[in-house]
């Protein structure tokens, strides 16, 4: 009975080996200097808001010229916001960082018109006292300031929109510092780390192979070892139920 439950776990070793491959680990982008703008097509003509300097974007997926990113994507309960960067301000990290977004609500000063759309078309009234989580900002043609964010209004009411700077009480944009010590890869080195992910998968199924040549031919020794003729008893024996319980 041993020898049959020793067989059995040998063919299992070998025809369920335990995978090799892991998932790739998500990918953080920082942004590294001022007026990086968030696009919500990926032709970049189309501008959403402008991504605080030192925080971060999680890396979706990059073309030649823009970057799929999502921004805002750690916490349910608020709406991510998922568009476009140029690749020219790629800079990927490794890990992820300990804070990736800025945590900042201000507070509305006064009743105000909310812009829903990037074309500011679609409007909802704002009342006093309301509170806007802050994502970013743009500044119009004209001069004018708006802050795009998550509002939530004195009724419980929730929006996503643009808000003037005049509308919230005095407050000073968010800003992550940036130290010396900050690793940065630009896109082709991005390029370079999937080709050398692809590099690692292929070594990996080649050490994989190699591992179960080596458990096949251990297993056929021990089948063997286990089960040729033993040389006290005569070559066409046969055996009992005795055999079968043998300790």
């Amino acid at each position: 009975m041993k020898k049959l439950f020793l067989l059995l776990f040998l063919i299992t070793t070998l025809f369920y080996p335990n995978e090799v491959a892991k998932a790739e680990s998500t990918k953080y982008s920082r942004i590294m200097t001022d007026n990086v703008m968030l696009f919500i097509d990926s032709s970049l003509t189309i501008e959403w808001f402008v991504l605080p300097k030192g925080y971060y974007v999680k890396v979706v997926s990059v073309n030649s010229s823009s970057a799929k990113v999502e921004y805002k994507s750690d916490n349910p309960s608020k709406p991510s916001a998922k568009g476009y960067i140029s690749t020219e301000h790629l800079n990927i990290v490794d890990g992820q960082p300990p804070v990736l977004y800025p945590n900042l609500t201000l507070t509305v000063n006064q009743n105000c018109i909310l812009f829903k759309d990037v074309e500011m078309s679609l409007s909802e009234t704002v009342t006093q006292n309301s509170t806007i989580d802050y994502y970013g900002m743009i500044e119009k043609p004209n001069g004018e300031r708006y802050i795009y964010g998550l509002v939530t209004t004195t009724s419980g009411d929730k929006y996503v929109g643009y808000l003037p700077f005049s509308a919230v009480y005095d407050f000073t944009p968010p800003f992550l510092a940036i130290t010396e010590n900050n690793q940065d890869a630009t896109t082709s080195e991005l390029f370079s780390q999937a080709e050398n992910q692809t590099i690692k998968n292929n070594l990996g199924n080649t050490l994989q192979l190699v591992i179960i040549i080596a458990v096949s031919i251990i297993a056929i020794s021990v089948v063997y070892l286990l089960f040729k003729p033993s040389p006290t008893k005569a070559s066409d024996e046969v055996l009992t139920i005795d055999d079968f319980y043998d300790e």
